[in-house]
């Protein structure tokens, strides 16, 4: 009798099966809502932790150091490699080579052509060029790559147009520019309307497509800390099809992704607790609006932090599609030597696992950016202190023990 000898393939399967592999396991339930497409998600990923070990590659911004930082607030490297870092007290964007060496400076600070003030954030266009996002009033200088001046782009329109405009953050992909802020205006009643809003633009400052907005009228009496840092404003990026992956939720883990147009995709939930602050995260996040200890706080913080982080960098989309995200939870109470621990979704929003990074630095401090490619990672030392500090008054706050200056540091993932 001839024997029938199955396939290779289907005896992995089986043998995968057997030993119980979460072989292309769906970590979330797929169910519709009103019509929209809901992936929840467990606490846990089927596919468990993985471990990033880091080798320093080169740094930029310790002492003695020929070129020092001011306030490095951003950085983006572009399909080439280059290391763009923006030093928003200094008002200059340099660019490094994949090795760490100092190329060229764009920008310098001004109020004319291909000069920067009060930046908040850049972005890189896929033409080269490299644009700095101002904060007030609202707009985008921008530079070729060899740093002569382009048109600035004025979202909203011009300046005339009535109102005014503040930008927070920026990101471009493709022919896709995304940015978040506001806008203040008096409204016909003479009330004072504003509206914070995260959008997509053309070139010529008109508005493309709105994913999230909040807008409100006079308060009275303290503002909520959720209403003054909308977590839409600052936890999102965009997914190398267009499509804008944004934080929906104060005290939910919860992600919107909307299609370039505009419309809602889908929604990816996750089971999460909520961090409750102690006493020390409290006096943290008021210390980071400049209140000082027993002083009347302008604000009403939250008795939670917000589950998607809004000042690290909470969501990065990978070059593969990844979504990678820094939850509450992810710079605390994590294992020795481990700096944050990433939640990492597939393209079609499936919990698959967790990334542990091994690195020395400050957690609550540091921000980690993912660098294309996969590869390599970019650890950005005192960045809240960088960021807060260039968005107000006053120089860059003491920390405990010995105060490191700020500095960027490149490394090479080993997993």
């Amino acid at each position: 009798m001839k024997q029938i000898r199955a396939p290779r393939a289907m005896c992995a399967l089986v043998l995968l099966v057997l030993c119980g592999a979460p072989l292309g396991a769906q970590a979330g339930e797929e169910i519709m809502v009103d019509g929209v497409l809901h992936v929840r998600n467990p606490p846990r990923p089927p596919e468990g932790v993985e471990r990033w070990a880091l080798e320093e590659l080169w740094r930029v911004g310790d002492d003695g150091d020929e070129l020092l930082l001011g306030l490095p607030t951003r950085v983006l490297t572009d399909a080439q490699g280059q290391v763009h870092i923006l030093d928003a007290q200094l008002n200059v964007v340099h660019v490094f080579s994949p090795e760490g060496k100092l190329l060229r400076s764009l920008f310098r600070e001004g109020e004319g052509p291909g000069e920067i003030q009060n930046p908040s954030d850049m972005v890189l266009f896929s033409d080269g060029s490299v644009g700095v996002l101002q904060e007030f009033p609202g707009k985008v200088i921008r530079v070729d790559h060899r740093g002569d001046p382009l048109p600035s782009i004025h979202p909203g329109g011009s300046p005339e147009s009535g109102g005014w405009h503040l930008l927070m953050i920026g990101r471009a992909r493709g022919e896709h520019l995304v940015m978040s802020g506001g806008t203040r205006r008096v409204g016909d009643d003479g009330q004072r309307v504003a509206r914070d809003f995260l959008a997509s633009f053309n070139l010529d400052g008109t508005e493309r497509a709105c994913f999230a907005e909040l807008i409100s009228g006079p308060r009275s009496g303290p503002p909520r800390e959720r209403e003054m840092l909308p977590v839409h404003v600052a936890a999102w990026d965009i997914a190398p099809d267009g499509r804008v992956i944004v934080a929906a939720e104060w005290d939910r883990y919860e992600l919107n992704v909307y299609r370039p147009d505009g419309r809602l995709d889908r929604v990816l939930e996750r089971e999460f607790e909520p961090w409750r602050r102690t006493e020390a995260d409290r006096e943290r996040m008021l210390s980071l609006f400049g209140v000082e200890p027993g002083q009347e706080p302008p604000i009403s913080l939250e008795d939670h932090a917000p589950c998607i982080s809004i000042l690290q960098g909470g969501v990065q989309v990978s070059e593969a599609g990844e979504i990678y995200v820094l939850s509450a939870r992810g710079n605390r109470n994590l294992p020795d030597g481990v700096l944050a621990m990433f939640d990492v979704f597939d393209a079609v929003g499936h919990f698959r696992r967790q990334v542990e990074v091994a690195c020395e630095g400050d957690a609550g401090n540091d921000r980690l950016i993912i660098q294309p490619g996969g590869r390599r990672l970019i650890r950005v030392r005192r960045f809240v202190d960088a960021l807060v500090t260039s968005l107000g008054p006053g120089g860059l706050p003491e920390g405990d023990g010995e105060d490191l200056p700020p500095a960027v540091i490149c490394y090479r993932i080993r997993s």
